[in-house]
């Protein structure tokens, strides 16, 4: 009898992991941020994405999120870094006239963006540090303890397909869902639906001439630093914009240098510093902006395909969908 009992206990708590949950797919820090703050939802770490794919944006903390930080760090504080202009072929300190045209022509394919988009070739840029550390090493720390908050809430398996009418379909298991966040690739989301109904409903509503999204190529190169120039201009700055070269921005990090390029390099090297990695990306030309698609809330950079994502605009998102992805008392309970 007491062995039934403990049974029925365990399907119990079955039944209520598996039947009517809240889900966030995806293995990124987009789905990660989204899970730390949609504390009633479990993540399944379907991944798509690579970190240089920079899905939840750049690897910095907006300083609109001060407040939040606040909550996991003691020694916090707002911090800037300056960044330095190369314009076809001329280095200057001061942002040169009429760049943000040509900056905005070759990575978007169009001299005039969206306002939000200045903020990737302003002179300054200030951040959340934590521990007075630099912008990519306080995010990575913000990470970490994000990810401790939700590693009990986590599944770690690859979907083989979604079910829009309320299924997940893992392995040899099948997750019922009542609502769902999507924070992948929307090109592997459409790949998941086998009716093709996703598919073409984004087609339908963002007038696309067949499945074909605005987007060119984008190459990403992790290099060492090695040449004397760059190692001094390291001390300097954080970031390099470039136009008249194959690439158009290089960030130094610590003994490496990431290199961000529209053109594939076809060299071991580039300017004297060796190339240690390399992934093949995708810049977004034009802005969709594409929050829901048939019942599945989206929200990161090439989920809602927004070239202007942020741990900012993250967190905004999560607040907008609290109501629907907390428990009816916590509904109307703010994070911050």
């Amino acid at each position: 009898m007491y062995y039934r009992q403990c049974m029925l206990v365990v399907l119990l708590c079955f039944a209520m992991i598996t039947i009517n949950m809240k889900y966030i797919i995806g293995n990124n820090n987009t789905s990660w941020m989204l899970a730390y703050l949609l504390k009633e939802t479990r993540l399944i770490l379907h991944k798509t994405l690579e970190e240089l794919d920079y899905n939840a944006g750049p690897h910095l903390i907006q300083v609109e999120l001060l407040d939040l930080v606040k909550q996991e760090f003691d020694d916090v504080s707002i911090l800037d870094f300056e960044r330095f202009y190369s314009d076809r072929g001329k280095l200057t300190s001061i942002q040169p006239k009429n760049f943000g045209n040509l900056y905005s022509l070759y990575t978007r394919g169009k001299t005039i963006t969206e306002e939000k988009y200045k903020n990737n070739y302003s002179k300054y840029q200030k951040y959340v540090s934590i521990n007075n550390l630099g912008p990519e090493d306080s995010y990575d720390l913000l990470f970490e303890k994000i990810k401790e908050s939700v590693n009990d809430r986590v599944i770690d398996s690859q979907i083989e397909n979604l079910d829009i009418s309320g299924k997940i379909y893992i392995e040899d298991k099948i997750l019922e869902f009542e609502r769902i966040i999507s924070t992948i690739n929307i090109v592997d989301l459409v790949g998941l639906d086998g009716t093709g109904k996703i598919r073409n409903s984004i087609i339908d509503n963002n007038n696309l001439e067949g499945f074909e999204l605005p987007y060119n190529d984008k190459f990403i190169y992790v290099c060492s630093l090695e040449f004397e120039e760059d190692k001094t201009l390291s001390n300097l700055y954080k970031q390099i914009l470039v136009t008249g070269k194959p690439y158009f921005r290089k960030t130094y990090i610590g003994d490496i240098i990431i290199f961000e390029s529209m053109k594939n390099i076809y060299s071991k090297d580039i300017e004297g510093n060796k190339i240690k990695k390399y992934i093949e990306s995708s810049q977004i030309s034009d802005n969709l902006n594409i929050n829901k698609i048939l019942g599945i809330d989206l929200v990161g950079k090439f989920s809602e395909w927004n070239e202007n994502t942020t741990l900012e605009t993250i967190y905004n998102r999560a607040m907008e969908l609290k109501e629907f992805y907390g428990s009816s008392e916590n509904n109307h309970k703010k994070v911050l």
